[in-house]
């Protein structure tokens, strides 16, 4: 009977503990209820308080998109024009370029065969001139000077041999 007394009383005092257990859980859940409700309500004025200032501001902007929506549209579609003017002058610029630096290209070669032909005919104008001209005159100069050499010397070896008497009649004239 002592054995049943004591299994007994531990089952009393096992029941006791888990029945305040549970009572101490039923306590701290309904503290815990009564922070989540206080948080809840602060949450809800605080929504109603953002939403009330964010509805004049939303409203505002929705109106603002709507009014500008048509204006967005037509920059959209000015953007696209302007976009594709700017491609075709671009085409159209980069065309005339590349012409342009083929037409410079054309006459910088025409330039240079024009340079290298007048270097060519002015050398070859130079060598005639050197060779049809120039020696030809040279070569008559030496034959003139050569001759006006040979005539001095044969006019003072006339004048030595006439010398004494030129003298005297050049003399006598210039005495008279």
């Amino acid at each position: 009977m002592d054995t049943l007394n004591t299994n007994t009383i531990l089952l009393i005092i096992f029941v006791g503990v888990t029945a305040l257990a549970f009572i101490l859980q039923l306590v701290l859940l309904f503290f815990l209820y009564k922070a989540i409700e206080r948080s809840s309500s602060r949450m809800e004025s605080i929504a109603n308080r953002i939403e009330e200032r964010a509805t004049p501001v939303l409203a505002s902007a929705l109106a603002i998109l709507e009014e500008s929506q048509p204006k967005i549209g037509e920059i959209t579609s000015n953007l696209a024009e302007a976009s594709a003017t700017l491609r075709a002058h671009v085409a159209g610029v980069a065309e005339a370029t590349s012409e342009i630096v083929e037409r410079a290209r054309a006459q910088a070669a025409r330039l240079d065969e024009l340079v290298h032909s007048t270097v060519d005919r002015v050398s070859e104008t130079t060598d005639f001139l050197q060779n049809k001209v120039i020696m030809p005159v040279r070569r008559v100069q030496a034959i003139v000077s050569a001759v006006s050499a040979g005539v001095g010397f044969l006019r003072r070896n006339r004048a030595r041999q006439k010398g004494p008497q030129l003298a005297t009649a050049d003399d006598e004239e210039m005495f008279i």
